[in-house]
């Protein structure tokens, strides 16, 4: 092994780091992980969803429950909160897991809920990309832009490179998760 090219340790250039123990107590944690929580989850009457493998649905006679599980965090949502409790028992029982209750934020997405109805945003997520890298002044323009429009920057040294494939990592996890945004820059 050997660091990674845009992390070099002045004080230690030959120096790696070794996982000593693997995350739930399983071999092989990263590739267990996804199978043993799977088949859990088919046990207890869960069906994986045919487009995404993330994605568990189980039918009640009161109504539906969805599991998105991402990395390592599963999402427990439905109809009736009785219903999801009981799956929470039984996921909890076979894995050592921590209730976090209602879901506030997750994966740069708010949640709101008001009454019946629940609001998605990424209002806090670019506010904080804006803030991060210090565009948070700069004015708006709407797209899509001219096709011969000339783009200049106001910087007086080029950006780094980890900086920027931080921002470039951002704006590609904004246009997946918001289609609004990514629309726009297909069309042009």
């Amino acid at each position: 092994m050997v660091q990674a090219p845009d992390y070099k340790s002045k004080s230690h250039p030959n120096t790696v780091c070794r996982l000593k123990k693997p995350l739930y107590g399983l071999k092989k944690a990263p590739r267990a992980w996804h199978p043993k929580i799977t088949q859990t989850l088919h046990r207890i009457g869960f069906r994986m969803s045919k487009s995404d493998n993330s994605l568990f649905i189980r039918s009640y006679s009161s109504g539906l429950i969805f599991i998105i599980i991402y990395v390592d965090d599963l999402v427990i949502g439905g109809e009736h909160l009785t219903d999801i409790n009981k799956v929470k028992m039984l996921v909890f029982w076979k894995f050592k897991m921590k209730d976090m209750n209602e879901l506030h934020y997750f994966l740069g997405i708010e949640v709101v809920r008001t009454g019946n109805d629940i609001t998605l945003s990424q209002c806090h997520y670019i506010r904080n990309f804006l803030l991060k890298f210090g565009m948070i002044d700069h004015k708006p323009v709407s797209t899509p832009l001219d096709r011969n429009l000339k783009l200049h920057t106001d910087f007086e040294t080029p950006c780094e490179p980890t900086q920027y494939r931080q921002i470039i990592r951002s704006l590609i996890y904004l246009t997946v998760t918001r289609p609004d945004l990514n629309y726009p820059c297909d069309t042009v």
